[in-house]
């Protein structure tokens, strides 16, 4: 750190310019960094000493003739050749040492001021450039790059190309700087994505919780076949001592029920009364559902499936379905209690509920 000699401003080494006065810093008569010294040379050994010829009588000053000067011949410079010339053709210059590269400038650092002359970066102290000594008045702040720019990492200066017997460096693969920034942001937008999905289901079920399920009844109703006098009709028929039952005889598996909704709704509960009736001794009388599979469809197409479990008992059994969007609802048979000769899957009463 030293000063300048015309304002007395504070300057470092490798300014061309002081920025208070924008005098131009001349480094050659300025002391600088003391050097290494290099270690003496050896002393050579000693040699012998040729004897010291007598020497002239001293003439006075006023009778001396002064020497005649002798000016050595003037030889042309001839450069060097790489082999033998012929005489009086012209001699071709050899090569002289490569240029060093020119490195690029650094690029100004966000705060810094750029020259309008030569583009490089002074700091915000500086009222002139300290590469050119252009005035730094009216020079623009370097802003900051954008995010998107910024997770690129910064752009490497060229390089220049190898000389002659230079080993090129391997190259390694580095993971770009981007990755992480953007595995985080796939993973917040999923997790957002999947608790907004566990909300707005617990808000649904916290609503079937608290609302009073009604009852809504079909607008049509048809089965896989029927027995005669047990049509399908009878199952939503809003009495339990008449049944539905399919035309064969056995466990009925693959045997349907279904139901037409009048529009589109949230179908919280079902409930089912098994058997031809309500009353014990009818009920064993034929076979009862064993397992359901209750399918779900909307307007649009998509299904729903559940699977229900039914109890071998007379009486009403209850269900939690709590789907949206349900216009069709059918009932197929997987499995049967009591079958036999003579007996048929008897189902009595189909019951549906929505949420208000």
């Amino acid at each position: 750190m030293t000063t300048c000699e015309n304002c007395g401003a504070p300057t470092a080494w490798g300014e061309d310019f002081c920025g208070a006065c924008g005098a131009y810093l001349s480094w050659e008569d300025r002391p600088r960094q003391p050097e290494p010294t290099a270690a003496p040379a050896p002393v050579a050994a000693a040699t012998p000493v040729a004897p010291a010829t007598p020497r002239a009588p001293t003439v006075p000053a006023a009778h001396a003739v002064p020497p005649r000067p002798t000016v050595p011949p003037a030889v042309p410079a001839v450069a060097p050749t790489a082999g033998p010339v012929q005489p009086g053709a012209p001699v071709p210059a050899l090569p002289g040492p490569a240029a060093p590269p020119v490195e690029p400038p650094e690029p100004p650092a966000p705060g810094e001021l750029i020259c309008g002359q030569c583009g490089s970066g002074n700091v915000p102290s500086r009222r002139f450039c300290r590469r050119c000594g252009a005035s730094l008045t009216d020079a623009p702040v370097a802003v900051r790059p954008p995010w998107w720019r910024r997770l690129s990492g910064p752009r490497r200066p060229g390089r220049a190309a190898p000389a002659a017997g230079e080993r090129l460096r391997r190259r390694v693969w580095r993971r770009p700087r981007f990755v992480l920034p953007l595995l985080v942001l796939v993973l917040l937008l999923g997790g957002g994505y999947l608790a907004r999905a566990q909300l707005s289901a617990g808000v649904e079920a916290v609503r079937d919780r608290i609302a009073d399920p009604q009852q809504i009844h079909p607008t049509a109703v048809r089965a896989s076949s029927e027995q005669p006098g047990h049509q399908a009709a009878l199952a939503v028929d809003g009495t339990n001592d008449r049944s539905w039952s399919p035309a064969g005889e056995g466990d009925a598996r693959g045997e349907y029920l279904e139901v037409e909704l009048p529009s589109p709704v949230r179908l919280v509960d079902l409930v089912l009364h098994s058997g031809v009736s309500a009353n014990a001794e009818q009920f064993l009388t034929q076979a009862r559902p064993r397992a359901l599979t209750v399918t779900l469809t909307a307007p649009g197409g998509g299904v729903t499936t559940r699977t229900l479990q039914l109890a071998d008992a007379p009486g009403p059994q209850r269900f939690r379905l709590a789907v949206s969007g349900v216009q069709r609802l059918r009932l197929t048979v997987d499995g049967a209690y009591g079958t036999g000769p003579g007996r048929r899957v008897a189902l009595a009463e189909a019951e549906f509920f929505r949420r208000p």
